[in-house]
C-alpha cells in the first residue's frame, strides 16, 4: 500500500490513509446516521408530511374558490341578463304607456277642438241669426220711416213691418238656395 506508512515513519507531505481513521470515520458516521434517524427523522417527515397536507389543502380550497368564484360569475351574469331582459320589457311597457297616453291625449285634444269648433260655429251661427234679426228690424223700420216720407203720410208700422219681414225672409230663402 503506497499511501499508508508504517507507523514511526515520517510524513512526507503525501496524502496519507490510515485504515484505523477510516474505520472510525465509518463508525461515527454509522453511529450518527442511527441517531439522526432516531431522533431526528420522524419530526422532520411529520413537518414535512404536515406542510405537504397543507399545501394539497391549499390548493383544493384554492380549486374550491375557483369553482366558487366560476358559479357565483354565472350567477351575475344571469342575473344581468335577467335584469336587462326586464329593464327591456319595463321600457318596452312604459313606451306603450307613453304612446297610449300620448294617443289618448291627442283623441281627447281633437274632440275637444271638435267641440270647441262646434260651439264656436253654434255661437256664430247665433250671433249671425241675431245680427240678421237686428238688421231686418232697423231695415223695417227705415223702410217704414221711409215710405211714410215718401207718401206723406202716417203708414201702419206694425203691418208694414210684417210685411217688410216677410219680404226679407223670402229674399233670405233665394239667397240661401243661391250659396
Amino acid at each position: 500500500m503506497p499511501f499508508v506508512l508504517p507507523l514511526g515513519a515520517e510524513d512526507t507531505g503525501a496524502l496519507v490513509v490510515h485504515p484505523f481513521w477510516v474505520f472510525v470515520s465509518i463508525a461515527n458516521f454509522l453511529v450518527l446516521l442511527y441517531v439522526l434517524r432516531r431522533v431526528l427523522w420522524s419530526p422532520v417527515m411529520t413537518t414535512l408530511e404536515e406542510r405537504a397536507r397543507r399545501v394539497r389543502e391549499g390548493i383544493e380550497l384554492a380549486a374550491a374558490a375557483k369553482r366558487e368564484r366560476a358559479e357565483m360569475q354565472a350567477e351575475v351574469e344571469r342575473l344581468l341578463t335577467a335584469a336587462r331582459r326586464e329593464a327591456a320589457a319595463i321600457a318596452e311597457r312604459a313606451t306603450r304607456a307613453a304612446d297610449a297616453a300620448a294617443a289618448e291625449i291627442r283623441a281627447q285634444a281633437k274632440l275637444d277642438g271638435d267641440r270647441l269648433r262646434e260651439r264656436a260655429k253654434a255661437d256664430a251661427e247665433q250671433l249671425h241669426q241675431q245680427a240678421l234679426a237686428q238688421l231686418r228690424s232697423e231695415i223695417a223700420a227705415m223702410a217704414v220711416l221711409a215710405a211714410g216720407k215718401i207718401l206723406g203720410k202716417e203708414v201702419d208700422a206694425n203691418a208694414h213691418k210684417v210685411l217688410i219681414e216677410r219680404s226679407l225672409d223670402e229674399a233670405g230663402s233665394e239667397l240661401g238656395k243661391l250659396n
